[in-house]
């Protein structure tokens, strides 16, 4: 069982709890292997060729302004950051703590422009995300299922299916904070900035001890047993969860790549490389979807359970997002939703 698989016991009670955070995310990822960490299989897989059995439209490099970006650098540069209270938590991160917004089979950022061209997709966040959506859109139309409203980014999961019926996230915490071993040179995501994780063409099993775990948040993380396919956990309580974990390197020149990966890369050793020099907040899904537990097990609108994949777009206001930076994750303190201590 997966409980006994050595996972740290504050992880584990994290995880009962539903708010893993970056420390736990990172312990669970090293004993589950999801698509989250660099080597793992599935998260440098290439998005060419079929997004759940439909042809793919082909990217194309999409450059950061330049002069937008210096700027957004320079107001972050010149924030003083808040004075950290005596004897913080001290684990480098802050989050958005979402819900559910709406379905459909749209893609921004594989499909731009092109509705119902993707499988179904759960959106959590900007109320407004569709196939047309750009960035000046996220800013202008801010409603949101995510607190703080200052993130106005749009994130999104292939749709999970039990019986033939649509499970949507019951919650979905985003976690921003560092990995890296210098954490004062982070800097905040550029406006704009996309990235996906994860494989949506990957179909194989996903038994026990394989990576892209959907895993029981409550009991033994591998659940009480096994569905019929042995795919996936029976959950007691019947909650279900994955973790997955974005890229925290950047390359400076591009808000997307033709494969949506190839821009951005996770720190080796504790650092950037000199191809993506610039440290952005390691960006967490941690999501929790109820289920009846059923022996049935699931289906994801993508396919199995080894093609979970999750997309980012993401706008935030930028005084917010630079001061949870500064504050945070510079300072190595752990926030809150809003940005407190």
């Amino acid at each position: 069982m997966l409980g006994d698989r050595r996972v740290p016991p504050r992880a584990l009670r994290l995880v009962d709890k539903g708010r893993i955070g970056l420390a736990g995310a990172a312990a669970v990822v090293a004993v589950l292997g999801l698509v989250l960490a660099p080597g793992g299989g599935t998260a440098a897989g290439s998005q060419a060729g079929h997004h759940g059995g439909m042809t793919m439209a082909a990217g194309t490099w999409i450059p950061v302004d330049q002069a937008k970006w210096n700027a957004q650098l320079a107001a972050f540069r010149a924030m003083t950051p808040r004075p950290a209270p005596p004897n913080p938590n001290r684990n480098p991160e802050f989050n958005a703590t979402c819900t559910y917004s709406h379905s459909a089979q749209d893609d921004p950022i594989v499909f731009p422009g092109q509705p119902g061209a993707s499988h179904m997709h759960s959106f959590i966040g900007n109320d407004r995300t569709a196939a047309a959506t750009t960035v000046d859109d996220l800013m202008r139309f801010t409603a949101s299922s995510c607190q703080p409203l200052q993130d106005h980014s749009a994130y999104w999961v292939p749709t999970l299916f039990e019986h033939d019926q649509p499970v949507q996230p019951k919650q979905v915490v985003v976690y921003y904070g560092s990995l890296l071993t210098d954490k004062s040179k982070t800097v905040p995501m550029p406006q704009g900035l996309r990235m996906i994780v994860g494989d949506a063409t990957r179909q194989v099993p996903t038994p026990v001890g394989a990576v892209n775990q959907f895993y029981c948040a409550g009991g033994p993380l591998d659940g009480k047993s096994r569905s019929r396919d042995g795919n996936w956990p029976v959950c007691d309580g019947g909650t279900l969860h994955f973790t997955m974990r974005f890229p925290d390197c950047w390359d400076g020149r591009n808000l997307d790549s033709p494969d949506h990966k190839s821009h951005v890369a996770w720190g080796q050793g504790g650092q950037c490389t000199e191809q993506f020099p610039v440290p952005i907040p390691a960006v967490t899904f941690s999501i929790s979807y109820e289920t009846s537990g059923s022996v049935d097990g699931f289906r994801l609108a993508s396919g199995m359970a080894s093609s979970m994949h999750g997309d980012g777009f993401f706008a935030w206001d930028e005084d917010a997002l630079g001061h949870r930076v500064k504050d945070c994750v510079v300072q190595v303190v752990q926030c809150n939703t809003a940005g407190g201590f």
